[in-house]
């Protein structure tokens, strides 16, 4: 809870608040038996039919209704979010994406689909991103940050987001803080990405999306306090357009009202954070925050440039050949 250095949010601010929007497309292995997503939406291997249809309508609700009801909440509430955006959606859904853009929402390149980053090569993970940023300039869509599919990253994660010209990358999940990862000579922020989101509540038999809602209020409450207390932190919660029925968003508009209520609270983006760091904290890398993080680094590999050589053996350990 307590870190070593000093840091401060613009204007004192005890807590950063990001709302973020993950809006993707999913591979067309959805429904059958090769499906990475959820284990639950596959077809059994010898079924008569090979998808099964009830998921893809359910994700197909993501444009049916599911980004219009987002972008209105988030009209409605005065909210600008940070989108992660698949390549492919983009492309399938332009008018769409330029009606978020429009609207004021920093979109984030997260890959051309949502294929998670440990089933790809170095070179399709390099290509993905590529293709995606292309396609966000195809419609006029600046992007300067990457979340990956899922939040998972590989060791060449941070240099391949450098190699694209980005400031930040997300899905970190080691601390409650942005920090600073030198890599290649530059300088990126890393940010945790959520522990909360409407996809707790994925199935019905999940946490209600009330008892989501609660959780991050707990959260909020404890991570706000801490801010007062001389150690600002920041916090997101996650929403997915495919997820988004109204049963699920009507707590979640009382959760932004709640937000809005407290003072001394930064509602921002990833990208306002990301330049926030580098103008303000250019050399907090994590062990200013947690001297600890060298040695985490260096045990488990996480690549955010603390652990030396080692970390970066330790992590390159695990890419097969």
């Amino acid at each position: 809870m307590v870190y070593k250095c000093k840091f401060e949010w613009p204007n004192g601010a005890h807590i950063a608040v990001v709302f973020n929007m993950s809006w993707e497309t999913w591979e067309r292995t959805l429904g059958t038996s090769k499906n990475n997503q959820k284990a639950h939406e596959r077809v059994p291997a010898d079924a008569h039919y090979t998808r099964g249809m009830r998921w893809i309508f359910e994700h197909a609700y993501a444009e049916n209704g599911g980004m219009q009801r987002l972008l209105d909440i988030w009209k409605r509430h005065d909210v600008r979010t940070s989108c992660y955006a698949d390549g492919h959606t983009v492309s399938l859904f332009p008018e769409l994406a330029k009606q978020a853009a429009d609207d004021g929402h920093e979109f984030i390149v997260q890959g051309w689909n949502h294929d998670y980053l440990w089933n790809m090569s170095v070179a399709e993970q390099r290509e993905s991103l590529h293709k995606t940023q292309e396609a966000f300039k195809t419609l006029g869509i600046k992007s300067s940050g990457y979340s990956s599919p899922g939040g998972h990253v590989t060791a060449e994660t941070f240099g391949l987001a450098e190699e694209l010209g980005l400031d930040f990358v997300c899905g970190t999940r080691n601390c409650d803080v942005p920090f600073i990862i030198p890599i290649n000579g530059r300088k990126l922020v890393g940010q945790t990405s959520y522990q909360l989101t409407d996809f707790c509540n994925y199935s019905l038999g999940d946490a209600t999306p009330r008892d989501i809602m609660g959780m991050w209020k707990d959260a909020f409450d404890s991570l706000y306090e801490e801010g007062q207390r001389g150690h600002p932190k920041f916090l997101a919660y996650g929403t997915h357009p495919i997820m988004s029925h109204a049963f699920r968003t009507r707590p979640l508009e009382e959760l932004i009202e709640y937000v809005k209520s407290r003072p001394r609270v930064w509602i921002t983006t990833r990208g306002e954070m990301a330049r926030w760091m580098l103008d303000n904290y250019p050399d907090h890398t994590l062990d200013k925050f947690y001297p600890e993080a060298v040695a985490s680094d260096r045990h488990y590999g996480l690549g955010i440039g603390l652990g030396g050589e080692e970390a970066v053996r330790e992590a390159l350990s695990y890419r097969r050949a």
